[in-house]
Order: C-alpha cells, then structure tokens, then sequence
C-alpha cells in the first residue's frame, strides 16, 4: 500500500496480510482526497480515522498537511501494523493511536474534527447509532466531512447531513456534511 499525494507521496507502508483489513484502493482514495481537495484546506485540519484497519485514509491526510490524525482500531495486530506506520513516517507527534472499539470512541471522545473517515466492516449493523453519535455529539466540525466507507447495499441518499456518494463497484464512499447543500446522488 502507498500513499499518494503530498509529502509522503510513494511511501509504502505495511498492513497485516488477512481479510481483517480492507484498505481502500488507490483509485477510491483518489477520488476521496480529490473531492476533499475541492472543498477545504487540509493544512491544520484536525483528523479521525475509525475503524482505521491500514490507517491508510488518516496517512493520506497528514501527507496532504492535516495537523493531527487520531487512528482508532480495536484490533491488536492491526493496531500494531499502525503504530510502525506512525514510527516509519516519524508523525509521532501528530498522530494518536486508540486501541478500542470505534463505537465506544464516539460516544466517549471529547474532540472535534474537520475531517472524520469511517470504513467498518462489511457486516457492520450500527451505522445509525454510529451516524447519530457523531452528529448528536458534535464531533464534526461545522465546516468538516464524514467519508463513510460501506457496501453498495447500505443506502445514506436522504438521511440527515447526507451530501453526495462516489461509487466504486461494489464498495460506495458517501460524504456527510454539516453545511452543504446536497448535490446529485451519484457523482
């Protein structure tokens, strides 16, 4: 896996080997960081990658200049293949590494974030309690976005704070927001 944008741009980094991670493919990742490009500054942005698996969405954003990235990951191993990621990019002071549950980070964090990237499992149930927890909680900040990663079978189009969707064969990344004015399903 590599990173591609910024100044990390090439860097490969190293994930556990097993269906316990699905990164996002290069193209996704493109075409999310293309989309985020358009609508905000990454410089000094305030970062939260649930979920994290690789921890390849949270790398992506410290290359492109966010200021801080929080990883949240449950599982050891994988959380581990993170923490030497963090050490190999020498981003220790601008990124923090959770090792717990996404669900539970949610309902206790006290932070705020310009950006904040989920990519649960496919069998995920609780996309819901999850959506309304960060909402409820105000944990995205007024001018930031939600990159929820999902199957195609999971439809968002009409929720609240709902924007727009990228599809990608069978994996759809949909972008909430607080403020914008929700474009075209399907982009």
């Amino acid at each position: 896996m590599r990173i591609i944008a910024g100044k990390f741009r090439g860097r490969r980094l190293k994930t556990i080997n097993s269906n316990l991670v699905r990164p996002t493919t290069d193209r996704a990742r493109q075409a999310i960081f293309d989309t985020l490009s358009a609508r905000m500054d990454f410089e000094g942005a305030l970062a939260l990658d649930c979920f994290a698996g690789s921890g390849l969405l949270g790398f992506e954003a410290l290359s492109r200049g966010a200021q801080k990235v929080t990883f949240v990951e449950q599982n050891p191993q994988v959380a581990r293949h993170i923490a030497q990621s963090i050490q190999l990019l020498n981003v220790e002071s601008q990124a923090e590494l959770r090792l717990m549950d996404a669900m539970r980070f949610v309902a206790e964090t006290n932070e705020r974030y310009h950006l904040i990237f989920a990519d649960p499992p496919y069998d995920f149930r609780l996309y819901d309690k999850f959506l309304r927890k960060i909402f409820e909680r105000h944990l995205l900040l007024p001018d930031g976005y939600l990159i929820l990663e999902h199957h195609e079978r999971e439809k968002f189009d009409g929720r609240e704070r709902f924007a727009f969707q990228k599809n990608f064969g069978s994996t759809v990344v949909s972008f909430f927001a607080l403020d914008e004015v929700p474009e075209s399903q399907s982009i």
